[in-house]
C-alpha cells in the first residue's frame, strides 16, 4: 500500500465511530471466506466492473461467453484476457480488504465484489474449448473401454450355468 492510499483511507475512516470499523477478527473471517471452497455461495457476478479505464458489463459478457455452443479462437483469447484482468482486480481488492482500514459495511461490499469476481473467473474457466472437449471425449472412451475389460474379466471367472 502506498503512503498516499494509506493516508486517504485513514482520512476516510477518521471521525467514524470505532464500533463501525472492521476488526481484525472480522477481517480474518472475510479473507478466509475468499479462500474457502464455497466462497461463491450466494454471490452474483457483478453486473458492471471497472477494468482499467473502462467499465464493462461483466455479467453479460460472462453469460455470452459461457453459453456459446462453440467458441472461436477470438472468443478463447477474450476469455483468457478477461480471466487475467479479473484475477489482477481480485488480488487488488483482496489486498485492500486485508490491509486497509475501513468500515465493516465497506468491507462487506468489498468481499461481495471480490467473491463475485472469483465466481466470474470460475465460470470463464469452465467454457468449452475444442481441447477440453477432446480430452473429455478421450476420458469417456477410456472409461468405457475399462468397463468392457472388467465385464469380460468377470464373465471369464464366473462359472457357466
Amino acid at each position: 500500500m502506498t503512503g498516499d492510499s494509506a493516508t486517504k483511507t485513514a482520512r476516510e475512516t477518521e471521525g467514524i465511530d470505532a464500533r463501525l470499523l472492521l476488526t481484525g477478527e472480522d477481517r480474518a473471517k472475510m479473507i478466509a471466506r475468499i479462500h474457502s471452497l464455497v466462497y461463491w455461495v450466494g454471490m452474483l457476478i457483478p453486473e458492471h466492473e471497472m477494468l482499467g479505464d473502462s467499465e464493462i458489463d461483466l455479467r453479460e459478457i460472462v453469460y455470452n461467453l459461457t453459453s456459446k455452443e462453440k467458441l472461436t479462437p477470438e472468443d478463447i483469447a477474450q476469455v483468457n484476457q478477461l480471466i487475467h484482468h479479473l484475477k489482477a482486480k481480485e488480488r487488488e481488492l483482496e489486498k485492500k480488504l486485508a490491509h486497509d482500514p475501513m468500515t465493516l459495511n465497506s468491507a462487506k461490499e468489498l468481499l461481495e465484489e471480490t467473491c463475485g469476481l472469483l465466481r466470474a473467473i470460475d465460470e470463464l474457466r469452465s467454457v468449452e474449448t475444442p481441447e477440453k472437449a477432446e480430452f473429455r471425449k478421450r476420458d469417456l472412451l477410456s472409461r468405457v473401454e475399462d468397463a468392457k475389460r472388467w465385464q469380460k474379466f468377470v464373465e471369464s471367472i464366473m462359472p457357466a450355468r
